[in-house]
């Protein structure tokens, strides 16, 4: 895509070499994409969560939203900690409501990019397999594709970029369960770079529940976070009724891989 190829030409980012113990996901904050009366579009670094954790040193966007002048944030949609990218924010309870009817409606539309491990088979497609959550993983949270008592689950999928070892993709989910796009890709064989429980070992994710990440956790993960990226969302107004669409370009991470492995 135009845009993605674009912004990989922007600036040379060069990764830097892994020297620490331990290597923290991110140290930026949420970026203003959008304001208005009637709605908030930020986007959020990768490591920051979306809402309190059970680990009060960790800063939430809830949080940075309160501070920044929103008293109760009402997130429309929300991603995984990990997950970088677009969030829209309701600023007033009608809004919220007009917002969550159009995403039950399926009326708002996002677009992920994410580097997955291997070369994918077809240039697009579509993975429509049923999530459930998994019985048998010591990852109390993990899902996994299940076709008896999974709910029913929709990733349309398009090749951005090959690269050594590596795809990039566009992600466009039409259903919103929990880490769907990270299960789906899993599924079709090509988990996202830095996935610490859908990738090589689900039990890198216990590790860094307790340790944070490590070089030698590093080596299977390469990277600290999973590179996947909410980049773009767009909507009708829920004021104006007018299209709207907002864009947030790939973070340093995720373009120093894509550099680093063309």
């Amino acid at each position: 895509m135009t845009n993605l190829d674009a912004a990989l030409f922007i600036a040379s980012v060069s990764l830097q070499k892994l020297t620490s113990t331990v290597h923290t996901i991110t140290n930026t904050a949420p970026q203003v994409i959008f304001e208005d009366e009637a709605l908030l579009v930020v986007d959020k670094p990768g490591g920051m969560v979306c809402h309190s954790a059970q680990r009060p040193e960790h800063t939430s966007l809830a949080e940075w939203l309160r501070d920044y002048g929103v008293p109760t944030p009402r997130m429309i949609n929300r991603l995984d900690r990990e997950t970088s990218g677009l969030v829209v924010v309701a600023k007033n309870e009608a809004v919220a409501k007009t917002l969550g009817k159009a995403v039950l409606r399926r009326e708002i539309e996002k677009e992920y990019v994410a580097i997955c491990q291997g070369a994918f088979v077809e240039e697009s497609g579509v993975i429509d397999q049923p999530i459930g959550i998994s019985q048998a993983s010591a990852v109390y949270t993990k899902r996994i594709v299940d076709s008896i008592a999974g709910q029913p689950s929709l990733t349309r999928y398009a090749v951005e970029k090959r690269l050594r070892q590596f795809t990039v993709v566009r992600l466009m989910p039409r259903t919103g369960r929990a880490h769907q796009l990270r299960v789906h890709v899993a599924w079709l064989g090509h988990p996202i770079v830095g996935d610490k429980v859908y990738g090589p070992d689900e039990t890198l994710y216990l590790q860094f529940i307790e340790h944070g990440v490590t070089n030698e956790m590093l080596e299977k993960l390469l990277l600290p976070r999973h590179a996947l990226h909410a980049e773009r969302v767009s909507f009708l107004h829920p004021g104006t009724r007018h299209p709207c669409a907002f864009q947030a370009n790939l973070p340093d991470d995720m373009k120093a891989f894509i550099e680093e492995h063309p």
